[in-house]
């Protein structure tokens, strides 16, 4: 037995969900208009790191780890709570979410680890 609450609730969230997606869309569009507008030649590369590069490499593998992921996730319907979900572009959606937020934690581990290790620095004492 389900109580009519129930669904009435379930309704806000998605609808507090949807707004907060936009929310951050909008927010992530206006940073990066930001960004490039207060952004000069002379801080494009600081201490040899050259940051238009760094930020630009960031943005295309954030893009291109999205797309691979979602065009190759999983879109077998799965069952929550007796319900089956089969909406393809959600599963795949969300599968590729999942995918790529692992992938880039596991990378981003990696280079704190590389810098942590001194390596790089190392290198350059040597020359």
């Amino acid at each position: 037995m389900t109580n009519i609450g129930d669904y009435l609730l379930a309704e806000v969230i998605l609808w507090f969900i949807y707004a907060t997606i936009i929310i951050v869309a909008i927010v992530m569009v206006l940073s990066v208009v930001r960004s490039l507008r207060n952004r000069t030649d002379s801080i494009a590369e600081s201490n040899r790191v050259p940051r238009r590069k760094i930020a630009y490499g960031v943005a295309i593998t954030t893009l291109l780890f999205l797309t691979i992921a979602c065009l190759a996730g999983s879109s077998s319907p799965i069952i929550i709570n007796g319900i089956s979900y089969t909406d393809r572009f959600w599963l795949k959606t969300t599968d590729g979410l999942i995918t790529v937020s692992l992938i880039m934690m596991v990378v981003a581990a990696c280079f704190v680890a590389y810098g942590l290790s001194g390596i790089n620095r190392r290198i350059h004492q040597k020359k």
